[in-house]
């Protein structure tokens, strides 16, 4: 299906890829249908993009990729709300700011959103009870994580060359 975004322009979802919030997301309570854009300016940040208001698109990121030794503590009643006990058909996202100034962007790690890949299921939980930051600075990881894929990408195909050609 097509969409229109105010973010993106036109954009094809798959439908299998919708995500659905049954309890929609805190400020979003009324929206509870979602899909995950993908842009590739912005990668490795992905948008959250409400399928019924296209003027919302919320950024978000693996918080792995920010913060390597970020853990999650989740309630089995929180588990039940996506339909799941398993991590292996998890994943986790956190809700970014991105203000003007980029190199003031944060990563919201107290609350992350779980969705279960498999029955297309998303709750964004609250970890209220870990001391975590609601606005984490994600600039330098961000820019770590681009020029280490830079670089690779980069010196990838000819180190590739170089070690057998050895």
């Amino acid at each position: 299906m097509e969409i229109n975004t105010t973010r993106f322009g036109n954009v094809d979802i798959n439908e299998k890829s919708v995500i659905t919030f049954p309890s929609g997301l805190p400020g979003f309570a009324d929206l509870s249908t979602f899909a995950i854009v993908k842009c590739e300016q912005t990668e490795p940040i992905q948008w959250l993009q409400s399928m019924e208001d296209m003027d919302i698109s919320i950024p978000i990121i693996n918080p792995f990729l920010i913060k390597k030794d970020y853990e999650i503590e989740v309630s089995d009643d929180e588990l039940d709300i996506i339909e799941s006990q398993s991590e292996e058909e998890m994943i986790v996202l956190n809700i970014m700011v991105l203000p003007e100034d980029l190199s003031k962007m944060t990563v919201n790690l107290m609350a992350p959103i779980l969705i279960n890949v498999n029955g297309m299921l998303g709750v964004q939980i609250m970890m209220d009870y870990k001391p975590l930051p609601l606005r984490y600075a994600a600039f330098d990881s961000l820019m770590k994580y681009y020029n280490t894929n830079v670089a690779s990408k980069e010196v990838g195909p000819d180190a590739s060359a170089d070690a057998e050609g050895k």
